[in-house]
């Protein structure tokens, strides 16, 4: 089949266009279109965003100032903290408790919805989340509806509302895809938790997709109404309108794909798809507005940009701390243990800096090719990159003495590689689910030691944002497997007690696990804590085991470490600790969505009598 030479295919496009404009002149370009005010609505989106930042920003600087002094004045003084233990304002209490710790409704937060066993439709945003997003929702709205309603020319009015709408959702794709990354520089900066900007990111892109049907829609609308269906065959030919129908279509399918039930039930398979469809969408916009020369090029050029930045940002991370041409590939020590759960831990050939409260995302490609799922970091801790060897001698004879009179003995020595760089040695604690993890748990059972070593990679750590050093009562509640974020803290906090560096005098961590089999996720590192120095002094331990086998396996003890049988009643724990309370009561969680949600509960109902700061780690992907 003849080719049409490049010059006649841009002179017959160029031809195509401008019949088309003839006939619709509402329809293309940017006829009708109010782009003076399109640009005002934009800035006045932008100044927005920046100035929420802005004000998280001097929010934090606050937070951070007030624990700074707190933590200088109690350290020099740390058993007169009675000033710090209660709230000297009664507006802050209400705020926190009715605004920034409140769930939507009365309890349920990040206590998944569940039409079924197998089907979840997610988590309910925070009151405080409800409202950001109710404002930017219907800011969205307002600013595509202030239209010259006056103009008796209905095409004109649905080509400003095109304009506008596309306008808004060139503009929102930056937002959409920004939040989206791991490597968001505005979550070390603000300290916000990459779980808040996820769902930020999933309603700006559901604002996105919205708009871009508005746009496509307002189109469509004036295309049918000059030319007819046929006319709009013809038009979408024309490459920048093909690609535009692709951008809008590759959106959709996007809302539908990462529906909530279809996002959970299959998560490794939408990531991927997920993926490959955002690229699909990004080309197709990127094409449809550089091919008519429109204004809002710049934007989707800047959107690629950063995406390209975030991707090449996690490939020199990963390559780092994972990759040396002296020590070879970091690896991973698996370890199959009882309730279905794995201890990883990987030695990695360059140090890294560990901070308590932080996560990781792990990579096993003999597993899960190029997926990666994030993890609590619960130990970390330096050694040298080989063991010590255990090898048996023979003790030679002396020189001097006949060799049929000398005396053979044996011997052991311990012989290290004093001369090979020390590495970190990182622990995750996996919990066997679907996917990747249920194949990484049947991977070790399958072993006879039910201990494997496999190729993998960590990226990270990221978040590890809440310092505690400056309460001087601390109370840590885990959930199940959840514990692997609060040890860390317990780590660190009774180092800087023994140290003299931290102003807490009360530790108490909570743990509520199924069964007793579950204490061996932690007990290695928790046997640690436990010979920690000053440890009895100021740490006590309670074990909540909700399903026991029988009542002589709980046997509860009255020292610093206690064992109960069945729930934890974290209204009750807190009841206690608020009446003993030294200085200010930090409270964290990490856990089951149900279980965080009771102790968010139980802080608010003390929040308003004593001076406590609630954080929640949450992983709602």
């Amino acid at each position: 089949m003849a080719v049409a030479p490049r010059g006649l295919t841009s002179e017959l496009n160029a031809l195509a266009n401008a019949t088309v404009q003839e006939l619709s002149p509402y329809a293309h370009g940017l006829s009708g279109v109010d782009q003076t005010a399109n640009y005002l609505f934009a800035a006045v989106l932008c100044v927005s965003l920046g100035g929420l930042c802005v004000l998280t920003l001097l929010f934090r600087w606050a937070n951070m100032g007030n624990a700074h002094i707190r933590h200088l004045l109690t350290m020099s003084n740390p058993n007169r903290q009675v000033y710090w233990a209660r709230n000297h304002t009664s507006i802050w209490p209400k705020i926190k408790k009715h605004l920034l710790y409140a769930p939507l409704g009365r309890n349920r937060h990040n206590k998944e919805i569940q039409l079924s066993s197998a089907i979840s439709i997610g988590t309910l945003p925070s009151r405080f989340h409800t409202l950001l997003l109710t404002v930017y929702l219907f800011s969205n709205i307002a600013y595509c509806l202030v239209l010259h309603w006056g103009t008796e020319d209905r095409a004109a009015v649905i080509a400003e509302l095109r304009g506008r709408s596309g306008e808004l959702a060139a503009l929102n794709i930056i937002p959409t895809m920004l939040f989206a990354m791991r490597n968001n520089p505005l979550i070390p900066l603000l300290r916000v938790s990459y779980d808040t900007f996820n769902l930020l990111h999933r309603w700006c892109a559901r604002v996105c997709a919205i708009e871009s049907i508005v746009h496509t829609m307002c189109y469509l609308v004036n295309v049918i109404d000059s030319v007819g269906y046929d006319g709009l065959k013809e038009n979408l030919t024309i490459p920048s309108y093909a690609w535009g129908m692709v951008g809008t279509c590759t959106f959709i399918a996007i809302i539908l794909q990462a529906f909530s039930p279809l996002r959970h039930a299959f998560y490794e398979t939408f990531l991927n798809l997920h993926r490959v469809l955002v690229m699909l969408g990004l080309i197709g916009i990127h094409l449809h507005l550089e091919k008519h020369h429109l204004p809002q090029t710049p934007y989707i050029k800047f959107v690629i940009i950063l995406w390209g930045l975030e991707w090449f940002t996690r490939f020199l991370r990963v390559a780092y701390y994972n990759f040396s041409l002296k020590s070879g590939m970091s690896r991973a020590q698996v370890e199959a243990l009882p309730g279905e759960a794995c201890r990883v831990t990987f030695e990695l050939p360059r140090s890294w800096n560990y901070v308590p409260g932080s996560h990781v995302h792990v990579y096993f490609p003999t597993v899960g090719m190029w997926a990666s799922h994030p993890f609590s970091v619960a130990w970390a801790e330096t050694k040298p990159r080989s063991a010590p060897l255990e090898i048996e001698m023979e003790k030679l004879p002396s020189w001097n003495m006949p060799k049929h009179q000398s005396v053979i003995s044996h011997y052991k020595t311990q012989i290290s590689d004093s001369d090979g760089p020390e590495v970190t040695h990182v622990s995750l604690v996996i919990r066997a689910r679907s996917g990747m993890t249920r194949k990484l748990y049947e991977k070790a059972c399958a072993s006879p030691s039910g201990i494997i070593t496999l190729p993998g990679a960590m990226e990270g750590p990221y978040g590890g944002h809440e310092k505690l050093a400056s309460y001087g009562t601390a109370v840590l509640f885990a959930g199940g497997v959840g514990i692997t974020h609060c040890v860390g803290y317990v780590h660190r906090l009774l180092t800087q007690y023994s140290q003299g560096t931290c102003s807490t005098r009360r530790i108490l961590l909570v743990w509520s696990v199924p069964t007793t089999e579950a204490l061996e996720w932690a007990r290695p590192w928790m046997d640690q804590i436990l010979k920690m120095e000053g440890r009895k002094e100021v740490l006590r331990v309670q074990l909540f085991v909700t399903k026991p086998r029988n009542q002589n396996e709980v046997n509860s003890r009255t020292g610093t470490v206690q064992m109960f049988p069945g729930r934890c009643n974290p209204s009750t724990v807190l009841e206690k600790e608020a009446a003993e309370q030294v200085g200010a009561m930090g409270v964290v969680v990490c856990g089951p969505g149900a279980f965080a949600d009771s102790v968010r509960a139980a802080v608010r109902k003390k929040v308003d009598v004593s001076n406590i700061t609630f954080h929640e780690e949450a992983f709602t992907y």
